[in-house]
């Protein structure tokens, strides 16, 4: 009965890949990423991936424990090493259900950077074994260093994709309401004002033509995250009249209200200081980081 206890209690992978490091060498490492959103290799995966053979934590304890390699180990590694060679490291459940021995992310790489170091400082001396498993240790530390090792986990387990859609219901919890807000008006008069004279169009109060609705989405709307105008559009949508019942800024949650408040201050504030739509949309491209077309004066050459 204890037994069955302790297992519930391992973490268990919710996802998992063979990660190719996508040269010559054929080296490919199992990866997972678990319930408590730990990112992990195999450990015995991780050692034959370096060609130390002999078993999971046995291979690499006795690889690890040489004297050619030891002066090399950051202090986390040597740490880790130490739990390694009492046994007293975890046992972690795969996503079928067969239990393995974890290893973080950042544990392989400092492993695989003490064998890059001793590599580089050793050289000739090391012998033909040695030399090899650096080599290796050295291929894997140069293709995660390019890529992360935490993204490379992401994307062969396909949990980047579950990631992307946990982060945007995050975002959009926090940006839009769960029940309809009451209408406040949300947009000053001197947003339009301002949008009207830059457009050169007369200004006449309320009455606005579904030009401006676009226009205030493309610089409104669609600088709050990606995905807030999505959900607002999906909330909120046109009836069959083709009009749309609320406003949006009605959904948006204290988060995106005040990000839509900024957003409107910093537009007008390049409202004024513009003479046409054309510089404010320079201006405003510009403080966006974003690329904008230059305009040149050639009156100088007339």
């Amino acid at each position: 009965m204890c037994e069955v206890i302790i297992l519930e209690q391992r973490p268990k992978a919710t996802h998992s890949g063979l990660w190719d490091i996508g040269n010559e060498s054929g080296i490919s490492v199992q990866c997972y990423v678990m319930d408590n959103g730990e990112r992990v290799l195999s450990l015995r995966g991780s050692s034959r991936a370096m060609g130390l053979v002999g078993g999971g934590s046995t291979a690499m304890v006795r690889s690890l424990s040489s004297r050619w390699i030891s002066q090399y180990l950051s202090e986390e590694l040597r740490q880790w090493l130490s739990l390694a060679s009492r046994n007293e490291l975890p046992e972690y459940i795969s996503d079928k259900g067969k239990k393995f021995t974890p290893i973080e992310a950042s544990t392989f790489m400092d492993i695989c950077k003490a064998y890059s170091d001793a590599m580089i400082e050793e050289g000739d001396s090391l012998s033909d074994k040695q030399l090899k498993t650096a080599e290796r240790a050295y291929a894997i530390m140069v293709a995660f260093a390019k890529l992360g090792l935490v993204a490379i986990i992401d994307e062969v387990t396909g949990y980047q994709d579950e990631r992307d859609r946990n982060e945007l219901q995050k975002i959009l919890e926090k940006y839009i309401s769960a029940e309809l807000i009451p209408w406040t008006k949300r947009f000053p008069d001197e947003f339009y004002k301002q949008m009207f004279r830059l457009k050169g169009w007369e200004y006449r109060g309320r009455a606005k033509s579904p030009l401006v609705g676009k226009l205030t989405n493309e610089y409104v709307y669609n600088y709050l995250p990606e995905g807030i105008l999505e959900e607002l559009r999906r909330k909120n949508p046109k009836n069959i009249s083709g009009n749309r019942n609320s406003r949006h800024h009605q959904y948006l949650a204290d988060t995106g209200a005040k990000h839509l408040d900024n957003l409107l201050q910093q537009e007008m504030a390049l409202m004024k200081a513009s003479d046409d739509w054309a510089e404010f949309d320079r201006l405003f491209k510009k403080s966006m980081g974003e690329p904008y077309q230059l305009t040149i004066d050639n009156s100088a050459n007339k």
